[in-house]
């Protein structure tokens, strides 16, 4: 706008309306719109802490499994029982985990993925393997909704030249994460 031009109209003021029945409608479309709104808010919020509170309780679940265990001891019960119990007690958790979502990933015989993976050890390639698998999973990694939490602390097979001079001890460059 250029000072030297005259003024032009009034605008009118957004704050004084000129028909008293137009902004008691709008405000009460606005009024109803908030209050739908935060119902929504409200539901969403009640839905997320009912989720949170069966996710707690089977983890408490699986802590008095474990409870249970460690209080029985393997030295009061037949060794291959004591195992499988630990194993239902770890795929009781591992299910209810994966069914929210939560990916495992980091097993043997899967190819090692630097975006994934975090090498710590390379071996020469045993028969039977080929090239960056994974031969043995030093801690598993995981991924939610896309984006990985941890990734998985992996030995890999590698060709002689890349095993480090056969030590079979040094990690490899780009396939680290995390």
């Amino acid at each position: 706008m250029n000072p030297m031009d005259p003024p032009g109209p009034p605008r009118p003021d957004p704050d004084d309306p000129q028909d008293p029945t137009e902004s008691a409608a709008s405000y009460g479309a606005a009024a109803l719109a908030a209050y739908e709104g935060s119902r929504a808010l409200a539901a969403r919020d009640a839905a997320h802490r009912a989720h949170t509170e069966r996710l707690l309780l089977v983890c408490a679940d699986t802590l008095d499994a474990c409870g249970r265990l460690l209080a029985e001891g393997p030295d009061g019960a037949d060794p291959a029982a004591y195992h499988r119990s630990l194993e239902l007690v770890v795929r009781q958790l591992e299910s209810a985990v994966t069914d929210e979502g939560l990916e495992v990933f980091g097993r043997a015989g899967e190819r090692a993925d630097p975006a994934t993976h975090h090498v710590v050890e390379v071996r020469a390639v045993p028969s039977g393997a080929v090239d960056d698998e994974v031969l043995e999973v030093v801690r598993r990694g995981y991924r939610y909704r896309g984006q990985v939490l941890r990734a998985a602390r992996v030995v890999v097979a590698a060709a002689e030249e890349g095993a480090g001079g056969g030590t079979g001890r040094a990690p490899r460059e780009g396939t680290t994460h995390g």
